[in-house]
């Protein structure tokens, strides 16, 4: 059965996660990132496992693009996979002492959060699967908007990493994804919403327990 929301997915998803994106905007590797303070041995680990991380992003991305019908928003998902990927090459071109490679192991985190949306990305809904890895565009939106709007120096040794996240591109590619999410989730049945809903919050904790990780055990035998 469906019905008409009165809301769109991205405020019924930001509300009902509000808990989780609270506790990600202060955890302290965002804060210490954005107050410049960020030990650089933890800012390196995390680019090295967010460097393969975006590999899984972009197939999951191909996944679901391939089985959409309307061709216009294939075209969308296309794009912003095609995007997500140069990722890695604005990685290496600004942050080329951080030891970037594909020969590095993914840790635990990194991987239970890859293996999660690409395994919805294959055997779920496009809908489902999108919602899956929608944290990953949302929250660094989120993030980084608070990033810009709270940090106290001009000096800050990780302003390439804001200004990527920051930058018109970039919200523009989140922006398309927000459009196609709230697009699929007026078209869906109620029992699809509410898998939307529980991916999306699944996938913020996937993302919570990564920063944990790069965090806490940078350094450590993973």
């Amino acid at each position: 059965m469906r019905n008409d929301p009165k809301e769109e997915f991205y405020d019924i998803a930001i509300r009902e996660s509000s808990d989780l994106i609270e506790e990600i905007k202060k955890h302290p590797f965002n804060v210490e990132l954005m107050n410049n303070t960020l030990d650089y041995e933890k800012f390196k680990f995390y680019l090295q496992q967010d460097f393969l991380y975006v590999v899984d992003c972009t197939r999951a991305l191909l996944i679901i693009a391939a089985k959409f019908n309307d061709v216009e928003i294939m075209n969308k998902l296309i794009c912003v996979a095609v995007g997500t990927f140069a990722t890695r090459d604005y990685y290496s071109k600004h942050f080329a002492d951080c030891g970037l490679s594909d020969s590095h192991k993914k840790s635990r985190s990194c991987s239970a959060f890859t293996n999660f949306f690409v395994r919805i990305a294959y055997h779920n809904s496009v809908a489902e699967g999108l919602a899956a890895s929608y944290p990953c565009f949302c929250i660094y939106q989120i993030v980084v908007c608070h990033i810009v709007k709270s940090k106290t120096t001009a000096d800050n040794k990780y302003q390439k990493w804001i200004d990527l996240f920051s930058s018109d591109e970039a919200n523009t590619m989140i922006d398309d994804v927000t459009s196609i999410m709230n697009n699929l989730y007026k078209k869906s049945n109620n029992d699809e919403r509410k898998n939307m809903l529980g991916f999306f919050r699944d996938g913020l904790q996937l993302e919570m327990e990564f920063w944990n990780e790069v965090y806490y055990k940078a350094g450590s035998n993973l």
